[in-house]
Parts: structure tokens; C-alpha cells; sequence
């Protein structure tokens, strides 16, 4: 009897076990997404191109967005700038696309406008729209993402979608990201995306960017800020001067002037740079907030930060957030706002604008208690410029939008410039 039963329950146990292996088996295998990045190198003559004009062309993948006088540039990300004669906003005219491969960043002064191209900075002669001329190049002005010898600078990563099943006993189970033949493999759901006087001249003195501006000009000086560094330049005079090189930390985004200090965003929090002295800029604070991409722009009294997830930039909050900047160097969290998945912001003396599934306008009379007034759906922008309070300029995944929003609750389109796909 006892044999039997030692016979019957090391059945039940192996059967036991058999099932639930195969149970586990079953379960233990799951079908995900990546992201492949696989690097891209270009030599160092690939990377100096120059300047090509080209005549109009649709907006495909537009980045970031600039005005200088009645002209907007609106960057085609990693190919060059579209140009924009805006003088009556309900017809904006594309006269030009300047070709500039690995361009993503612009500011302008005058005649001159200063791009990136990969790893150098360009000065280049725009007085003559339809022609315009390269008159220096500033070499290695940037750091990308590294350099070898026999390839050149790796200048980007191509992102493709690769969907997967792995089981449990794959090295690559669980994990947020893995590395194979050369490439880096990220889950979906974390790598998913990413004011002068007019003169004789048509260009202001110095343009006006975006929020989520790399480059900003003050005066005589250019800043321009990479992952890790701010960096200083003299542009009297066009070509530029190196002036200053400023470590501030990884993961650094935006820059906004304002006053004597610049702004610097980045993902974990705003760097206030003191810059009384503007050849040589000095951190003066920092304020700490929840990981994530993070634009900043200013008032008389308050910046103004948002903060989004779904990005590489590992955030899993959404929501802007006031901070008190009238006792700088000390800055204070007034208040958080919970929004849907916030992006760029413009701010005039009564109202803030702001890009979030759509684009809300809020009237911030009270900073503690804004008040939304107008919700505009069916967009998908990442950044605004808002001129006064009457005249919107709008730039998204989608396109490029004007408003008029004289009247706050209402605001009403004027042009658009759509993406095509």
C-alpha cells in the first residue's frame, strides 16, 4: 500500500510538474516592440556640405520654428529651413528652401543667421533671401554622440520599429532596453517621440525663437547649448568668436533669455545662469523637479516649466509647473498643473499658451489660479510664439498654423501650412 501510494503520488507530482511547465512555458514568452537605434556615421567631409538653395518645398518633418521681421524659418529636421515671407499672415508665401544637412537649430541677428550643421556652426549672409551665402564655418563647435577614426562622427541614430516574441530564458526578457549587432533596442513605450526693432532692413535686429530653442541671441552675444555644455560667442561683426565653454550637465534642452539670466531646461530640472557679465555667463541656481523633457519660458514674476513622459527623455509625469523667480537665486515650486502631455509654451503679460493636445489658452492674471479660456483640438503642436496677445504662431507634427487671438476665448485661424506625409 504504501509502495502504491509513494507509485500514485510521484505521478501526480510529475504530472504535477509537467503541467505546470507547460503552464509557465505558455506564459512565459511575451511579443513586444523596440525601437532599434542603429548608428549613423558620416565623415568629416560629409558633414561640411555647406549651403544649397532649392526652390519651395512641402513641409515633411518640421523642428523648430523662428521670426525675424515679416520672415518665419521653420527647420525641416536634419535637411535645412524653409522660408517663409509672412508679411500678410492670412497668405504666408514659401519663397525658398535652403538646403542644409544635420541643420536643427537657428538664430538670427541682423543679416547673418547661425545654424548648426552636424558638428559645426555656420554663419551665413541672408540679406538676399534667394541667395544666400556661407561666409564662415566654425568647425567641431558642437558635440554629437562621439567620433572613431575609421567611420567618422557618429552623428544620429535611425530609429526602426522591430516587434519581437521572447521567452523567459532570453537575456533580453524583462528588460527596458538591449543591445544586439550594433544596435541599441529600446521598448516603444519609453522611446517613443520624441524681439528687436525693424529697421530699413527686413529682418528684426535680432529674431525671436521658440521654447524649445537651442539657440538664443542677447545683444552681441550668441548662446548655444548641446547635451551637456553652454557655450558663449561673440557675432559683432558677423562671423562669430568662441568666448566661453560652461559644463552644466547631461541631458540640458532649451535655453530662454530673460533679463540678465538664461534659462537652461533640462530633464531633471532649470539651471539659472546670472548673465550681468554676458561673455562669461555664471550659474547661479538650480532648480530640481520630476524627470522629464522640460521647455521653460518667463514672466515679470514667474517661469513657467512643462514637463511630458513618453519620450527618451525617461519622464512618466505630465503637467506644468510655476515657479517664483522674484527672489532670485532662491527659486520656489508656487504651484503644479496636471495636464495631458504638455510641450511648448509662450507666455504674454495676461495669458499663457500652451501646447497640449491641441492648444489651451490660459488666462494667468493669477498664476496660482489659472484659468483656462480656449482649448483648440485636433492639432498635434509641440511649440508656440505668441506675438502680444492678438497673433499666434503654431508648429506641429501636422503643420504650421497662424491665429488670431485677439479674443481669448475665441481664437480664430488664419493660415495654415499642412504637413504632407
Amino acid at each position: 500500500m504504501k509502495l502504491r501510494s509513494l507509485f500514485l503520488f510521484t505521478l501526480a507530482g510529475i504530472g504535477l510538474a509537467v503541467t505546470l511547465h507547460s503552464c509557465l512555458r505558455d506564459d512565459c514568452s511575451s511579443t513586444r516592440t523596440f525601437i532599434r537605434f542603429d548608428p549613423v556615421y558620416k565623415t568629416a567631409a560629409e558633414c561640411r556640405v555647406g549651403i544649397s538653395v532649392q526652390a519651395p518645398t512641402e513641409l515633411r518633418n518640421p523642428g523648430k520654428l523662428y521670426l525675424a521681421g515679416q520672415y518665419l524659418f521653420i527647420n525641416e529636421k536634419n535637411e535645412g529651413i524653409h522660408v517663409i515671407d509672412n508679411a500678410d499672415p492670412a497668405n504666408p508665401k514659401q519663397i525658398a528652401f535652403w538646403s542644409i544637412p544635420g541643420n536643427i537649430d537657428i538664430a538670427i541677428r541682423g543679416q547673418y543667421l547661425y545654424a548648426d550643421q552636424y558638428i559645426d556652426l555656420l554663419t551665413i549672409d541672408i540679406s538676399d533671401m534667394q541667395n544666400p551665402q556661407l561666409v564662415c564655418r566654425t568647425e567641431e563647435a558642437f558635440q554629437l554622440f562621439g567620433f572613431d577614426p575609421q567611420l567618422g562622427y557618429l552623428i544620429n541614430y535611425e530609429q526602426t520599429e522591430v516587434t519581437q516574441t521572447i521567452t523567459c530564458d532570453d537575456n533580453r526578457w524583462g528588460g527596458p532596453f538591449f543591445f544586439e549587432n550594433g544596435g541599441v533596442f529600446i521598448t516603444a513605450d519609453v522611446a517613443t517621440p520624441n524681439s528687436g526693432n525693424n529697421n530699413s532692413n527686413p529682418l528684426a535686429a535680432a529674431g525671436i525663437g521658440g521654447s524649445f530653442a537651442r539657440f538664443t541671441i542677447v545683444d552681441q552675444y550668441l548662446y548655444t547649448i548641446d547635451n551637456s555644455t553652454l557655450r558663449s560667442w561673440s557675432v559683432n561683426g558677423g562671423c562669430v568668436a568662441a568666448l566661453e565653454t560652461i559644463p552644466v550637465g547631461w541631458n540640458i534642452e532649451t535655453i530662454f533669455p530673460w533679463k540678465n539670466r538664461l534659462f537652461i531646461g533640462s530633464q531633471t530640472g532649470v539651471f539659472i545662469f546670472n548673465n550681468s557679465n554676458p561673455e562669461r555667463p555664471v550659474m547661479e541656481t538650480q532648480f530640481s523637479h520630476a524627470s522629464g523633457c522640460d521647455p521653460v519660458v518667463c514672466d515679470e514674476h514667474n517661469a513657467y516649466v512643462t514637463i511630458h513622459d513618453g519620450t527618451t527623455c525617461n519622464g512618466t509625469f505630465n503637467q506644468l509647473d510655476v515657479i517664483g523667480i522674484d527672489n532670485l537665486p532662491s527659486a520656489s515650486l508656487l504651484k503644479t498643473y496636471p495636464m495631458t502631455r504638455p510641450m511648448g509654451l509662450s507666455v504674454t503679460n495676461d495669458f499663457l499658451y500652451l501646447c497640449d493636445n491641441g492648444l489651451k489658452i490660459f488666462d494667468k492674471t493669477d498664476p496660482l489660479n489659472l484659468k483656462q479660456t480656449a482649448h483648440i483640438k485636433g492639432l498635434n503642436t509641440y511649440d508656440v510664439i505668441a506675438l502680444g496677445n492678438s497673433q499666434l504662431l503654431v508648429i506641429g507634427d501636422d503643420g504650421f498654423y497662424q491665429f488670431d487671438a485677439s479674443n481669448p476665448e475665441n481664437p480664430k485661424e488664419i493660415s495654415r501650412i499642412p504637413v504632407t506625409k
